[in-house]
């Protein structure tokens, strides 16, 4: 087998693929199976396709840490908290993505919202001026010094 340079030629890639692959075959009946048919985004009543798996060692952008839960299946438990894309120019732009949510009191809508975006491999706008904030604006609270 011819390998690139930076392959240690004397491994047995094609052994371990084809025990890979055996693995995988016994475990869900195919090879074909969706990433996130296993790998799953759970936290309160939602349930998404995961992306992404350990960063290291194989450098991967889209970071998530999994357990498993039974039924062959994992869900992610850690990884990438925060993501963001700016453009700077006349007038900033930015998205960005807290894949947890901005909440962590039960029953908040904030705690899963953004479970979606991190599932299909998208990002949400970032508002910043007062036009926009004021536009997606749900609660103003003013706190004032006694």
């Amino acid at each position: 087998m011819d390998t690139p340079v930076g392959l240690n030629p004397t491994m047995d890639y094609l052994g371990s693929l084809k025990s890979a692959a055996e693995a995988v075959l016994k475990v869900y009946g195919r090879l074909d199976i969706p990433w996130g048919d296993v790998f799953r985004l759970i936290r309160d009543d939602v349930d998404l396709p995961s992306n992404g798996g350990p960063g290291d060692p194989y450098g991967l952008f889209r970071v998530t840490n999994y357990v498993p839960i039974g039924d062959d299946r994992f869900m992610a438990i850690g990884g990438d908290s925060y993501q963001a894309i700016i453009e700077f120019g006349d007038k900033p732009k930015a998205m960005s993505l807290v894949t947890y949510g901005n909440a962590s009191q039960k029953g908040s809508k904030h705690r899963t919202d953004q479970l979606k975006f991190y599932s299909e491999k998208k990002l949400r706008p970032v508002w910043r001026d007062k036009e926009e904030i004021n536009q997606h604006l749900e609660l103003r609270e003013m706190l004032s010094r006694k």
